[in-house]
């Protein structure tokens, strides 16, 4: 955490208290150096917007920049959200202190991504159209909306998450609002 903390730092990303503790808590290693929340993941469920899409990229911006070919998928459940997550990750890109390190910008349905210099990666869609399915040598995942994550979403990204190159081992992100009664009732939210 103090080497993504202090990078954030450089990028013009300050963390409240909160978001210093969340992500120590994330990025905490056990006595192997593997990550401790590795066979988990790291769930939060936490109200509308506090900060959390900003803490989180913030956080995989910086370990893009730390480790060398990270791939990491951001994925949402709707279109509209996982297309809103990638504009402001865009603005994030283009930042004085970042901008040097990114090597281009894909934009297009169903490819869009933030590719790196050291080739890192951060691929973003939505899980409604599919996205997720086919990737291996996946090291970082964000499941958006995850308080209407199901199973066979969650079952697509597992392999891919057990490739992971990185010595720490692959790590998830499940970050949403506390979920709905219909989500509950329909199933939805089982895997939150």
């Amino acid at each position: 955490w103090p080497a993504v903390r202090d990078r954030s730092l450089e990028m013009g990303f300050p963390f409240d208290a909160w978001q210093d503790g969340i992500g120590r808590l994330a990025l905490a290693k056990r006595a192997d150096g593997l990550y401790a929340a590795g066979i988990g993941g790291v769930v939060m469920s936490i109200p509308r917007q506090v900060g959390k899409t900003f803490l989180v990229g913030a956080l995989v911006f910086a370990l893009a920049m730390l480790r060398p070919g990270l791939t990491v998928v951001w994925s949402a459940h709707r279109t509209r959200t996982a297309e809103e997550t990638f504009k402001k990750m865009q603005g994030f890109a283009r930042r004085k202190a970042i901008k040097p390190h990114v090597s281009k910008v894909v934009l297009g349905s169903g490819e869009e991504s933030i590719e790196f210099t050291n080739g890192s990666r951060i691929m973003f869609g939505a899980r409604a159209a599919g996205f997720g399915r086919g990737f291996d040598e996946v090291d970082v995942v964000v499941y958006d909306e995850a308080q209407i994550l199901d199973q066979s979403a969650l079952d697509d990204m597992v392999p891919a998450m057990n490739q992971s190159r990185q010595p720490e081992g692959g790590l998830m992100f499940f970050m949403g609002t506390p979920p709905q009664k219909k989500d509950i009732d329909s199933g939805k939210a089982e895997v939150f």
